[in-house]
């Protein structure tokens, strides 16, 4: 059995990049072959021996709980879905420590419904769960994003690095780039970078007070100040997913998604 039985998936974003394609509807919910998206993280939780899963949403986001409800428990789902209410968009590291007494002093899974993953033999958060329990210690899962595919990616940063087998030995992590923007390859043809399959051991939650403290006011409380300091500490192991990862919190790799996936 799995050491690792819980996940947190925030989903307390704005969507304002996919207005055009939810129209209103939060955009876990938009659909990709017929399902919404947050059903294909759940039944890639499930498929990954989590049985208790925590979706995080913002204030305004029932219809979110009133699906989560509604498929927990169904074939293919985490038995039990819980949902919590982040009261302030302030961060996916605020996001996650929503869930501080979910995870209790167990390691847990983040999967961001952003991220999807196909041409998979194994799903990306049981990939990330391999490295932890292999490991432990906190686990990002991490892709490589070639020229042909940058426009149709976030602005999530370049880590630097050395490969090993499925292991990333990250040497460093840069601050993320714009809100809104896509990703940023600069002159080279391929580069590796962060997506949204983690987990977390039970200190992380005091990591993430701990950056809380050094932020301005005003400032989000994100994921990438927080995995800079497990780095700095020794604390942070990079895992290479297999298969093919669509950012579907963009037009561009929603629309990549659809054509993929059907539907």
């Amino acid at each position: 059995m799995s050491e690792v039985r819980r996940a947190i998936i925030p989903c307390g974003g704005k969507g304002t990049r996919m207005l055009a394609i939810s129209r209103g509807l939060a955009k876990e919910l938009v659909p990709i072959a017929g399902e919404p998206v947050l059903a294909h993280v759940l039944r890639e939780c499930a498929q990954s021996g989590i049985d208790h899963a925590l979706v995080v949403v913002s204030p305004e986001k029932q219809s979110v709980v009133t699906f989560a409800k509604s498929v927990a428990g169904a074939t293919g789902m985490p038995a039990r879905i819980e949902t919590a209410v982040q009261m302030q968009p302030k961060g996916l590291a605020d996001a996650v420590r929503v869930g501080r007494s979910f995870a209790g002093n167990e390691p847990v899974a983040v999967a961001l419904p952003d991220n999807l993953f196909v041409d998979t033999t194994q799903p990306a958060v049981a990939q990330v769960i391999e490295t932890y329990e292999r490991e432990h210690v906190n686990v990002v899962g991490l892709t490589e994003i070639t020229a042909e595919i940058a426009a149709s990616r976030g602005p999530t940063p370049i880590y630097p690095g050395a490969r090993m087998g499925d292991e990333f030995l990250i040497a460093s992590i840069p601050s993320k780039g714009a809100h809104g923007s896509t990703f940023d390859l600069g002159s080279a043809q391929r580069a590796m970078t962060g997506v949204g399959r983690y987990v977390f051991t039970p200190a992380a939650f005091g990591i993430i007070d701990e950056v809380e403290r050094t932020l301005e006011p005003g400032r989000e409380l994100d994921d990438i100040p927080v995995m800079q300091v497990m780095l700095a500490r020794g604390e942070l192991r990079g895992r290479v997913l297999h298969g093919t990862f669509l950012d579907v919190g963009l037009p561009e790799g929603f629309r990549e998604a659809t054509e993929r996936l059907g539907g």
